[in-house]
């Protein structure tokens, strides 16, 4: 499955190629919108530290405002 970026022909392609309906997040890495839900979905506040003791936030994470 290839999975499609936000470009010109979907400015709101969110995750699993779905049209995200409240744009939030933007993740750079993988170039998609998120909305509130999918970033608790994939837990992209709270990922694991590489020793497995605490928590950080996401570096790919920007929150954006839509006008």
């Amino acid at each position: 499955m290839t999975y499609q970026i936000a470009d010109q022909r979907h400015p709101f392609m969110g995750l699993d190629n779905k049209i995200c309906k409240n744009p939030t997040y933007w993740c750079r890495l993988h170039q998609v919108w998120m909305s509130d839900d999918d970033v608790k979905k994939k837990q992209c506040k709270c990922k694991q530290t590489f020793d497995m003791v605490g928590t950080y936030c996401c570096g790919n994470l920007v929150k954006k405002s839509i006008k």
